[in-house]
């Protein structure tokens, strides 16, 4: 990775020119020595897919490959798919202040106009570092066991976002597939295509970024260095509710989802979304007062949203639920109030004082008295005990002291029900995140369970489908072989009727030795030419005997056995002669009828092959329909249930808001009481009779 970025470009502007294709470009990326020549690319290894073809990660505007050259450095070259106007002056503006700043997230990049041949013609290539990182989505899921690296990540994203402010720098399309992190955890971000720096003020974006980063307000003319500030709500939320709970990941997102935990759905209609809904009410109380200020985004400042205020810390996996939320607590514990001064007796009516006194003198003057003045002495300690608890039970300071302990108790005790009261409401928010995360795994299954019987079925419609199909290639089959068997019934019986019209023609006067007499006789029993007989049947002791072709048999008057045998062996040689010379094939009239007859029939599978496939579609359309509005039912069923539980949620939040006001002002007004009765603790029977008697209170 190059630690200093570079920038340069050159241009040869030709507006107005159609762009290569993605394709294409793989084309002409086969022979780097070609679509290069003439630049430090030329001859390059370009990285390869499994085809073995030039791989490209495909962009809306252009497609990006990985590129080593002779000395081992690895670039991402950019090849445009569309024209953007003011490109190079647009990339000249965006390298000149970025070579100004010293920043890790920048990386260096060189615009070059004739950059790649392609089919004869020059195209621009923006020829980028190439950065060993992963894009956002992708380290997410490698560190969902790590919140730490989680919230390490959402600290260095949100300090990246405050640099890019000061700098003056809007990225333009703040997403995940341009955000990458390194292996350090460094945050690094590329794609410049729709970057606004200070120099292109006055102009208007040249895109308006992924829509499930992007305000649903924002236009072209929302290009300026504050292009960021909603997708930098986005990234941050997520990255801040992963670190505090990674299951957040499964529970808000579909698998292979293009956006974090939140998408445009979320940001068009927030009372309606199930995922901010699950952040807002969230029992983690630094996640859920983030979640609340990115609601009010929404609601009230969605078209201009103001810069990310980040917390001052993440705590990952912290333990939630207090029935004192930490923000209230932050909000708590500053309030001291100031002491009030010291209460102390202040009044002292003469004619009191005089009584007391005079009630006291009794004491020491009965002690000469004896016993009489014992009882003198008890009885005036008595009264004067009475006299002065009674006058200090009168005493305002006294019924200041009452008033403001028993104001306390009271205060106390308010405060006591709201922290109950938001106790109450902390643990039905744990039950509503239950519900939700309840609801989702519920709706999860539905959803699975839907996908396994759609299967189910669409496997079993094939299977009957194959079984159909093959069925009519066995009958098809079986029309072939009928066929043959048929034609080979059939030139065995030409071969049988060719074998005996030969041997017709071969006449028994033929064989050798025989006698007229013997000819006339064999002729006498029907066997006049090789046809006629098919051999011979020896008895012992008897002539031999010859067998008709009909089956019977015959002894020939003048035949004897040994004429017979050599009647006989010359039909085997001339039924030798005839089988050699016999027909292997059947004529193209023998066969038309067979072939007729089977093309018949395969046209009839034809037509019923055609007609299953049509049914297998028809069925493939139906099954898919079905499943349409079997998941339309669920989706329905989902929303009526994300929407109750989210109804259930606000009104939650907005009793949880209320009591936690409530539980401030209590806990205020509990200590200002605690406070007020504490300046009366100088306050008692003791110090009264001593201001009393001395006048100090």
């Amino acid at each position: 990775m190059t630690t200093s970025p570079s920038f340069t470009w050159t241009s040869d502007d030709e507006p107005g020119r159609a762009f290569p294709s993605g394709a294409t470009y793989v084309d002409a990326l086969q022979d780097t020595a070609l679509c290069f020549r003439g630049t430090d690319l030329a001859g390059a290894d370009v990285q390869l897919d499994a085809l073995g073809r030039p791989r490209v990660i495909s962009g809306n505007f252009a497609g990006v490959f990985s590129l080593t050259v002779a000395d081992g450095t690895r670039y991402a070259v950019k090849c445009f798919t569309r024209e953007v106007r003011e490109q190079a002056a647009r990339y000249r503006a965006i390298g000149e202040h970025l070579a100004t700043l010293d920043d890790d997230w920048i990386v260096g990049f060189d615009y070059v106009d004739q950059g790649v041949l392609v089919e004869g013609a020059w195209y621009p290539v923006l020829r980028m570092e190439w950065v060993e990182g992963i894009g956002l989505i992708r380290w997410i899921e490698r560190n969902l066991d790590d919140p730490a690296a989680l919230a390490r990540v959402a600290e260095r994203f949100a300090d990246l976002m405050g640099r890019l402010a000061a700098a003056g720098v809007g990225h333009g399309d703040l997403q995940h597939g341009n955000i990458l992190v390194t292996d350090d955890g460094v945050v690094k971000l590329v794609d410049y295509d729709g970057m606004y720096v200070p120099a292109l003020a006055g102009m208007a974006a040249t895109e308006t970024g992924h829509r499930n980063y992007q305000s649903p307000d924002r236009t072209a003319a929302d290009f300026g260095p504050e292009v960021d500030r909603f997708s930098a709500w986005v990234v941050y939320l997520s990255l801040v509710a992963l670190a505090v709970d990674p299951a957040l990941w499964k529970q808000l997102r579909d698998e292979d989802a293009e956006h974090l935990l939140l998408a445009e759905p979320d940001f068009t209609d927030p009372a309606g979304s199930f995922p901010l809904a699950t952040l807002t009410s969230h029992p983690d109380p630094g996640l859920r007062a983030l979640a609340r200020r990115f609601e009010d985004v929404l609601l009230t400042e969605r078209a201009q949203p103001p810069p990310l205020r980040p917390l001052d810390t993440v705590s990952p996996g912290a333990p939630a639920g207090t029935v004192l939320p930490s923000w209230l607590a932050d909000r708590l514990e500053p309030h001291m109030p100031a002491p009030p001064p010291l209460v102390r007796f202040a009044e002292r009516p003469a004619t009191r004082t005089l009584a007391s006194w005079s009630l006291m003198a009794l004491v020491p003057l009965g002690v000469p008295l004896g016993l009489v003045g014992e009882v003198v002495a008890a009885v005036d300690a008595a009264v004067v005990v009475a006299w002065t608890t009674a006058a200090y039970e009168v005493s305002a300071e006294r019924r200041g002291a009452r008033a403001a302990r028993a104001e306390g108790r009271r205060l106390r005790a308010a405060r006591d029900a709201a922290a109950a009261r938001v106790a109450l409401l902390e643990e039905e928010g744990r039950r509503l995140a239950e519900m939700a995360e309840a609801l989702k795994e519920e709706q999860d299954d539905k959803r699975r369970n839907l996908q396994h019987w759609h299967n189910t079925r669409l496997a079993a419609h094939r299977q009957s489908v194959k079984e159909r199909l093959d069925r009519i290639e066995r009958d098809r089959r079986a029309a072939l072989a009928r066929a043959h068997a048929e034609e080979q019934r059939l030139l065995a019986l030409r071969q049988k009727q060719y074998v005996r019209a030969e041997l017709a023609k071969s006449s028994v006067a033929e064989v050798e030795g025989l006698e007229p007499a013997q000819v006339a006789n064999l002729a006498a029993v029907g066997i006049r030419t090789a046809a006629d007989f098919v051999g011979l049947r020896h008895e012992p002791d008897r002539r031999a005997m010859f067998v008709l072709t009909n089956g019977s048999q015959m002894r020939v008057r003048g035949v004897f056995t040994a004429e017979a045998v050599r009647i006989d062996q010359w039909r085997e040689r001339a039924t030798v002669a005839a089988n050699r010379a016999r027909p292997t094939y059947l004529t193209a009239a023998d066969r038309r009828p067979f072939r007729e007859r089977f093309e018949a029939e395969s046209a009839a599978l034809d037509v019923q092959r055609e007609q299953v496939m049509e049914d297998a579609k028809k069925g493939d359309r139906d099954l898919l329909e079905t499943l349409r509005v079997e998941q339309s039912l669920l989706a329905d069923e989902r929303k009526a249930g994300n929407t109750s539980l989210t109804r259930a949620r606000a009104t939650h939040d907005r009793e949880a808001a209320a009591a936690a006001r409530a539980l401030a002002d209590a806990h205020r007004a509990a200590s200002d009481a605690t406070a007020r009765a504490d300046s009366f603790h100088l306050v008692n029977y003791l110090r009264y009779l001593r201001f009393t008697i001395t006048g100090k209170g």
